[in-house]
């Protein structure tokens, strides 16, 4: 299989190359060529990846990337996993999602009605080049082994885990998401367009890259909270800060493409994201994979991020060199000038504050660097720090946004949309006196509680038909975010949590919860050694469910992995975790969470939300249309 992969890769790097080749040439048949070559490109790429695929699921130990992370016992489902475990397959993985996302633009209608695949795809040639050199010379999945093992040493505890299969294809699709409107961006300003029509054309191709990497991020917690046995889902870690980076930009970019807003600047505002949010997506990379910052996320350090950083360098050098050069373009026409609308000043100052919390993230994430080369030594800055710079920052976006059908359906300034907004004001005022008084947790729990409930009255308006100038989909994604609020604030606010030893037949009190410990149960395995227990869970004398927590110990790794177990319902989790054992006698620790749940169904509302927006583009490309971004039912 290593002799199809490397040959396959070598294919896809000749065939980028005469893509690139065919695409800048005059000639009238160049074009078919450059299309030609670069489907041939895109095959390869995935020739190459399934050829390693098909190598960890024959157990071809031959190759030292297989064998460094699978083993003959590894069920299926994680041999498939493993593909993106290490950092090459990580980057053939990153490399497919690229070719996929180049042969769509290919595939577009629109862009090849306005010709404009044969640009695009050379720029995303030269960045799918990059992955093509990293994987042939730096770093190569398909190593062979001189002395083959008869078994590998297995894929890492923590990764065997569903989390690991969908949570890093759903960020590699939202980060090469980004690289299709950076190409068309740098596309159009090489040709010195000065039409804003291209923008119209980015916007649907930002959105699904949002989407997906909003849906990375969400079951990343999903999979630290169910996992890693501490009952959390965001700890600030460098590697999860670098993927919120190009998410906030994204935000930004999402709001500004929209025509209406009529924010000063808007041409420069747009190419500015969209180079940041690429741009982003690599510094995050060089995070992970150069070995600066410790995380536990992090591949190993080596030359692989410092040519990410030297990529991100040139990137930002000659894309905003570009955009200079190209000033002329990003000047806005007498009837694309900006407003003062408070739309258009909503907008703009949402802009501003997701650049200041974008500011904030990453002066916490490059700390330790920072003092590192200035003082000489070391400081992390932990959760609380994080949470004092973000958390005033995310409240006011959330209360811009949970105003954002009133700011669009106002029609006489500040004094219509004060006129329009008094209910949603007065809804959440009333909810956060509530909490203050009747439900406890002060103004920590208060003034998020209100700003969702005032943003979830506005958007509600829009569901019952009373807001006609709004989208549905807009509407979900909004009320997704809202009920993510909600989730977020309850699980921080409203925790407990006790540590118990007990015997075999005991039982434990615990809140409204009485759990019942029969003893601990071993469990050997080829390579492991499990211990056991599972919990029987009665509320009110009746029987509700069962809480299993186990710690697997591992022929070839040193630490034990832990199975936490959980125990869920629309107000609370209920969290156990096997913290340890003498004899019989189990150390039990129990944590309870309010509203986890919402936080997870919260993200499925956005999810439907995004795809309901994204119908109408996607429909229009096919049939060649300008999409309407602005009007009833389209501000999506």
């Amino acid at each position: 299989m290593h002799y199809i992969g490397l040959i396959s890769l070598y294919a896809a790097f000749g065939s980028t190359l005469l893509a690139l080749f065919y695409g800048g040439r005059a000639s009238s048949s160049q074009p078919k060529l450059a299309r030609r070559a670069n489907l041939i490109s895109i095959l390869a790429a995935a020739a190459s990846t399934s050829a390693l695929a098909a190598a960890f699921l024959t157990n071809d130990f031959r190759l030292a990337y297989v064998a460094r992370n699978s083993a003959r016992s590894l069920p299926l489902i994680y041999k498939l996993s493993a593909v993106w475990a290490g950092q090459s397959g990580s980057l053939l993985l990153w490399l497919l999602i690229l070719s996929l996302f180049s042969l769509a633009v290919q595939r577009s209608c629109r862009l090849r009605a306005e010709e404009l695949d044969i640009p695009v795809n050379a720029v995303l040639g030269v960045v799918r080049l990059l992955f093509i050199i990293l994987l042939l010379f730096v770093t190569s999945p398909f190593e062979v082994l001189p002395d083959p093992p008869h078994n590998g040493s297995g894929l890492n505890p923590m990764l065997q885990s569903l989390g690991m299969v969908v949570h890093p294809p759903l960020l590699f699709i939202g980060f090469s998401g980004f690289a299709v409107p950076f190409a068309i961006a740098v596309s159009r300003l090489w040709v010195g367009d000065s039409d804003s029509a291209w923008l119209e054309t980015v916007r649907p191709w930002v959105l699904l890259a949002w989407v997906f990497l909003t849906a990375g991020i969400v079951t990343g917690g999903q999979w630290a909270y169910s996992e890693l046995g501490w009952g959390g889902y965001w700890a600030w870690d460098p590697v999860e800060n670098a993927s919120l980076f190009p998410w906030l930009t994204g935000t930004a970019l999402l709001h500004t493409l929209l025509p209406k807003t009529g924010i000063p600047a808007r041409k420069w505002w747009c190419c500015a994201l969209i180079v940041l949010s690429f741009s982003l997506t690599i510094f995050g990379t060089f995070l992970t994979r150069s070995g600066v910052l410790d995380s536990v996320h992090a591949f190993s350090g080596g030359a692989v991020g410092s040519i990410f950083l030297a990529v991100l360098a040139v990137l930002l050098v000659f894309s905003f060199g570009l955009a200079w050069l190209r000033r002329d373009c990003l000047r806005e026409a007498g009837s694309e000038r900006g407003s003062t609308s408070p739309l258009a000043s909503a907008v703009l100052i949402g802009n501003i504050l997701l650049l200041l919390l974008l500011g904030g993230v990453l002066f916490g994430t490059m700390f330790p660097l920072l003092s590192r080369t200035l003082a000489g030594r070391e400081i992390v800055l932990d959760e609380s720090f994080f949470n004092q710079v973000t958390v005033p920052f995310f409240l006011a976006l959330v209360f811009l946004m949970g105003l954002a059908p009133v700011l669009a359906g106002s029609s006489g300034g500040w004094p219509g949309v004060l006129k329009q907004a008094w209910l949603p004001l007065v809804c959440g005022s009333a909810v956060g006196l509530y909490v203050t008084f009747a439900v406890g947790g002060g103004e920590t729990a208060a003034l998020p509680f209100g700003i969702a409930a005032c943003g979830l009255a506005a958007h509600l308006r829009v569901l019952l038909g009373r807001q006609p100038r709004f989208s549905i989909g807009c509407t979900l994604v909004h009320i997704g975010l809202l009920v993510i609020l909600v989730g977020v604030t309850g699980s921080s606010v409203y925790t407990d949590d006790i540590f118990v030893s007990v015997e075999p037949g005991q039982a434990v009190e615990f809140g409204s919860y009485a759990l019942s410990y029969p003893g601990l149960t071993p469990r050997y395995g080829v390579d492991r050694y499990t211990v056991g227990t599972t919990l029987s869970l009665s509320r009110d004398g009746r029987d509700v469910g069962k809480l299993t927590s186990e710690k697997t110990f591992w022929e070839n790794r040193s630490q034990p992995s832990t199975e936490v177990g959980i125990f869920s319902t629309f107000k609370e989790d209920l969290y156990l975790n096997l913290a340890g054992w003498e004899g019989q006698t189990a150390q039990l620790h129990l944590q309870r969470f309010a509203l986890v749940s919402w936080i997870w169904g919260g993200a499925w509302i956005v999810y439907l939300g995004a795809a309901m927006a994204l119908v109408g583009p996607v429909r229009a490309a096919k049939q060649g249309k300008q999409v309407k971004a602005w009007g009833r039912r389209t501000f999506s």
